[in-house]
């Protein structure tokens, strides 16, 4: 049987008073990696790793046959938990500012700060359309893996280098996310799912883009 979701899109609520604690949140992103039954080396440090880990996970899946969906949310919802018990949030942690300052290289910061706020879309407003169709989801991570990572790391570097044209790189992302997700016997809807993850991937440093993801004759197979 597959895991419950004891919660989805846990959005912490910012504490006027709480910053985040770097021992804190390096402990509750040990709890993360725990939860997923990955090495704890797969942090805010080595954020391409740990995309590469969520993407193995979603093929994989984890112990006793859980869904990797399940497993990535279940996750990460107790980190959430976790900062809350630590009286930060998110929103803190997961803030560019604060990661690019402690982190020893800009591309580790907005890497991590891109990442989580693709779990928070997959685990929030975009965890039933995944979940309904997650066989197909499955055969797109594992048909696409190598594609989808291609997809990141290539804004990535495109958009540190060359920052101004960032809002064009975020589109050539949300293009290449949402042709990864075309797979024959699959609903229309999981090109839009393939384009929106990558959009709120890109927000942390370009919402100012404000790029989007119409459901419409594009997002057809």
């Amino acid at each position: 049987m597959f895991q419950k979701l004891v919660f989805l899109a846990l959005i912490a609520i910012p504490l006027a008073s709480a910053t985040c604690d770097t021992k804190k949140f390096e402990a509750c992103q040990d709890t993360f990696a725990d939860r997923l039954g990955i090495d704890r080396v797969y942090n805010w440090l080595n954020p391409l790793g740990l995309t590469l880990q969520i993407q193995d996970i979603y093929i994989n899946g984890g112990v006793a046959g859980a869904r990797g969906l399940n497993v990535v949310c279940n996750a990460y919802n107790s980190m959430v938990q976790c900062l809350a018990a630590a009286s930060t949030t998110t929103s803190e942690c997961f803030d560019i500012g604060f990661l690019l300052h402690h982190s020893s290289a800009p591309n580790q910061a907005y890497s991590y700060g891109f990442l989580m706020s693709m779990l928070q879309y997959q685990c929030g407003a975009g965890f039933y359309l995944a979940s309904d169709n997650w066989q197909c989801m499955q055969r797109i991570y594992s048909g696409k893996n190598a594609t989808m990572y291609g997809c990141i790391t290539d804004f990535i570097l495109n958009t540190q280098e060359d920052p101004k044209r960032g809002c064009n790189y975020v589109q050539t992302g949300m293009d290449c996310f949402s042709k990864a997700s075309i797979l024959q016997g699959c609903p229309d809807e999981l090109k839009y799912y393939g384009c929106e993850s990558f959009r709120q991937y890109s927000l942390p440093q370009f919402s100012r883009c404000e790029k989007q993801c119409p459901i419409d004759t594009q997002y057809r197979i």
